[in-house]
């Protein structure tokens, strides 16, 4: 009874059931490529530190295009992302995880942009950054920045991307930094800076940073040399590797790009003087 049980459970994407006794991992006859529902395990995944047998991640294939809803795991087993994709292209509502389970990410893609509302976490399961994007891809509205113990960094708004008004900075103990005041054309007609009056915030349990990396790729044309320099680097596929400003042979301002076992784009990390401070947004090149 438990083996039919088992063979009845069904597993769904947004727009595809498949009955876990189907046949997983099959490829067209025709022409070779991917159909139907696949799990991908760790002796298929180029991706490290998985075992031989955990899974990476899954969902279904259309001519080897991920249609539906992904699921991707960390190497410990917890969920890692859930994202829609449309021939290939992620669509729609998505969520990924830190692996301790919280939410590090929330937010919409249309058309390969960034559209509604977003939202980032830290790993406490602090807000990290709050926004709207427009149908373009551009936020729109408040955007809003806070430290990891929850206190604001940042306070600005935005019309179509291009800052309006006041932005506001604040030390991480609440005390105002600066004030820029923006015209109508973006441009700045006013800043003014503070000096912090109370107590300087103390992080109780301060994690290690994580340094900027070391150079990797190919340098672009125009930069034979990134020792100190800005450029850009790519991967053996022209991939975009590293796009940023360069200091002793690492990465100091900038984004590092990383790439799945498909040689997809995963994930971004973004680095601030020569320390890693977080993931970027997929498909923003602005710091916004």
């Amino acid at each position: 009874m438990r083996f039919l049980i088992f063979l009845l459970i069904i597993s769904c994407s947004t727009s595809n059931c498949y009955s876990q006794s189907d046949t997983i991992n099959q490829k067209n006859p025709e022409n070779g490529r991917k159909t139907g529902y696949w799990i991908i395990t760790g002796n298929m995944s180029k991706l490290k530190g998985y075992d031989a047998d955990a899974k990476v991640e899954e969902g279904v294939y259309k001519n080897s295009r991920k249609n539906g809803l992904w699921k991707r795991f960390w190497q410990n087993g917890s969920l890692k992302s859930e994202i829609i994709y449309n021939n290939g292209r992620s669509t729609g509502a998505y969520t990924t995880y830190f692996n301790n389970g919280q939410v590090e990410e929330k937010g919409t893609m249309e058309n390969g942009l960034l559209v509604g509302d977003y939202k980032l976490f830290w790993p406490n399961g602090e807000s990290r950054q709050i926004k709207t994007f427009n149908e373009l891809g551009a936020t729109e509205g408040r955007v809003q920045f806070f430290y990891e113990n929850g206190s604001p960094e940042l306070d600005f708004t935005t019309v179509n991307g291009k800052e309006t008004g006041t932005s506001t900075w604040y030390f991480e103990n609440g005390d105002k930094k600066r004030e820029v005041v923006f015209n109508e054309e973006g441009a700045v007609s006013e800043s003014v800076e503070f000096e912090m009056k109370n107590i300087a915030y103390v992080d109780p349990d301060p994690d290690p940073v994580e340094k900027g990396p070391k150079i990797q790729g190919e340098f672009n044309s125009a930069n034979s040399s990134l020792v100190d320099n800005y450029g850009k680097t790519y991967d053996d596929d022209k991939n975009i590797l590293m796009d940023g400003e360069f200091k002793n042979g690492r990465l100091y301002n900038g984004r590092h790009y990383i790439y799945d076992e498909f040689g997809l784009l995963d994930h971004i990390k973004e680095y601030r003087d020569g320390i890693y401070v977080g993931n970027g947004i997929i498909g923003k090149k602005d710091k916004y």
